[in-house]
Order: C-alpha cells, then sequence, then structure tokens
C-alpha cells in the first residue's frame, strides 16, 4: 500500500500534520502527563504538550514554505482586492494578538476565539495559494 505523493503535496501534508497535533493537543489532561514547562496560572506545556509541538510547528512550516512560494499570487490578489485583504490580515492579526494574550493572562477561554480568527486567515491564504 503506497501513499502517492500528490496526496501528500500543499497543502494536504502540511495540514494533516497541523490536524494531528490539534488532536494531541485537544486530549484529556489524564492523558497528558506531567507538567515540563510552567507559563503563568492555568497553563503549562505537558509530555504530551511537547510532543504535539512536532508535527504542529513542522506542518505549519510547510504551510508558510507553500505559502511565502506563491507570495507573488497573493500579492496580485492583494492588490486587485485591497479592502478585503486588509480585513482578511486585521482579523487574523487581532485573532493571533488574542491567542497569544490569552497565555499570559486571565483571559482564559479568549484563546479559542483568538484560534478561530487566525485559522480562518491561515484557510483564506491557502485557498488563495490552492488557486494559484
Amino acid at each position: 500500500m503506497s501513499i502517492s505523493v500528490r496526496a501528500l503535496s500543499w497543502p494536504y501534508g502540511g495540514l494533516l500534520l497541523v490536524i494531528v497535533a490539534v488532536f494531541l493537543l485537544a486530549a484529556p489532561a489524564e492523558l497528558e502527563g506531567p507538567v515540563l514547562i510552567p507559563i503563568s496560572p492555568g497553563h503549562a506545556l505537558s509530555v504530551l504538550d511537547c510532543i504535539a509541538l512536532v508535527p504542529l510547528l513542522a506542518g505549519m512550516t510547510w504551510l508558510y514554505v507553500g505559502l511565502w512560494k506563491r507570495r507573488k499570487h497573493h500579492l496580485e490578489v492583494t492588490q486587485s482586492s485591497p479592502g478585503r485583504s486588509i480585513l482578511v490580515v486585521f482579523i487574523g492579526g487581532f485573532g493571533l494578538g488574542l491567542l497569544i494574550a490569552s497565555a499570559f493572562s486571565s483571559f482564559f477561554w479568549w484563546w479559542a476565539i483568538g484560534a478561530i480568527l487566525f485559522a480562518a486567515l491561515l484557510i483564506v491564504a491557502i485557498l488563495v495559494g490552492v488557486r494559484q
């Protein structure tokens, strides 16, 4: 049984790794293991979180490299519709800001809203890149 190279090409391979990482990060606390790196009250990296970082970083790097290779197409889309592009980037930046702020403050559940907004930006960027 062989997996075709096309099935794991950009963006599918990167997305698959990110999905695996999200499932590992969403595991119940009983499966996470001991805390390795405390971050703030209520936030820490456990053994399972550190394992999940490997596919997360690999998948995101794969996706970002693919987006970088398609940057000329993204520039064309941005120039043809600057208003929408500014809105998408603002929403994604706001989401990333919420995500980071929630890890270092008492905005505990804001990480979910931030993650959704930032993921929406990434999905739009990938869809634009795929249509190249």
